[in-house]
Order: C-alpha cells, then sequence, then structure tokens
C-alpha cells in the first residue's frame, strides 16, 4: 500500500505543476497568436507521462534521498570506462529504449529542436540528469548508460524522420 501512496505522490508531483505550466504557456501563446496542432498537444501530454515514467524506473533520487545520504559520493559510483564491465545485453537494450520515446516527441514538440545535433544534445543533457539524479540515492552512474541513452534519443530521432519522409507528414 505504501508503494501505491508514493507511485501517487511522484505522479501527482510532477503531473500537476506540468498542467499548471501548460495551461499558462498556451494561454501565452495564444495571446501572441501561435498556435501548436493537435499533434503536438498530445506529443506534449504524452511526454510529460513519459518524464515521470523514465524517473520512476531509473529510480532517480530526490531532494530527500540526498539528505539522508548526505550527499556523500564515493569513488567507486563512478564507471568511467565505457563498456568495462561485464556485458549485460538486456540491460544495454532497455537503456537504448529507455530514451527512444524523447528522439521521436522533442522534435513533434518543439519545431526548432528537430535536428540532429539538437537531439543528441537534449539526450545527453537528459541523460546527464537522469545520472546526477541517481547519485543522491547512493546508486552508480555509469558512462555506458550514457552512451547508450543518447543513442536511444538518436535512434528515436532517425524513427520520427522515417515516420515524416514516409507518411509525408506535417507536424507543424
Amino acid at each position: 500500500m505504501d508503494d501505491l501512496i508514493f507511485l501517487g505522490y511522484e505522479i501527482l508531483s510532477a503531473l500537476i505543476p506540468f498542467l499548471i505550466v501548460l495551461v499558462l504557456f498556451r494561454n501565452t501563446q495564444k495571446k501572441k497568436g501561435v498556435s501548436y496542432t493537435r499533434y503536438s498537444f498530445i506529443a506534449l501530454i504524452v511526454f510529460a507521462v513519459y518524464l515521470v515514467g523514465v524517473y520512476h524506473f531509473t529510480g532517480a533520487g530526490t531532494i530527500y534521498d540526498g539528505l539522508m545520504y548526505q550527499f556523500e559520493w564515493r569513488q567507486d559510483q563512478f564507471n568511467w570506462g565505457p563498456f568495462s564491465n561485464n556485458i549485460d545485453v538486456v540491460a544495454y537494450v532497455l537503456n537504448v529504449v529507455l530514451l527512444i520515446p524523447l528522439g521521436l516527441l522533442v522534435p513533434v514538440i518543439w519545431e526548432k529542436l528537430n535536428k540532429f545535433s539538437n537531439i543528441l544534445a537534449t539526450g545527453f543533457m537528459f541523460t546527464i540528469l537522469i545520472e546526477a539524479s541517481q547519485l543522491l540515492n547512493n546508486r552508480r552512474t555509469d558512462i555506458d548508460d550514457i552512451i547508450l541513452n543518447v543513442l536511444g534519443a538518436v535512434v528515436g530521432f532517425v524513427l520520427f524522420k522515417l515516420f515524416d519522409k514516409i507518411t509525408k507528414s506535417k507536424f507543424y
């Protein structure tokens, strides 16, 4: 029961501020005469749910976790050697799959980010945020996760481009 309560708290604490910002953002954009397509609005909602899911499944730490562990970081929490540990194919595939939605959704929501370099940077920054937050709850951060997550964002972007080219759809 406690897990269910925590999950509800986790979802509400992320989605309520998101929805408030979304309403304010849409009102501001309407006043400026900027309109979004139905696809980009739906993608934005899906993106918010996706972000909550990513932080839930990656075990991202909170400030409470950091206070509990007193923000102590040890050298053994960092693995800077790429693919230096035992190869875990399932974990590697899951790390790639985790960021495929990021590469798919970001160019749908933000037209200006519809470039390979922007998706690469977004995937990298988001992964760094995930890995840094995991340090708060005394977990390890691994260069393999960073490489594979960024690869996932790139795969998602390539899938977006293929879908866009095949269907000749315009999301903007």
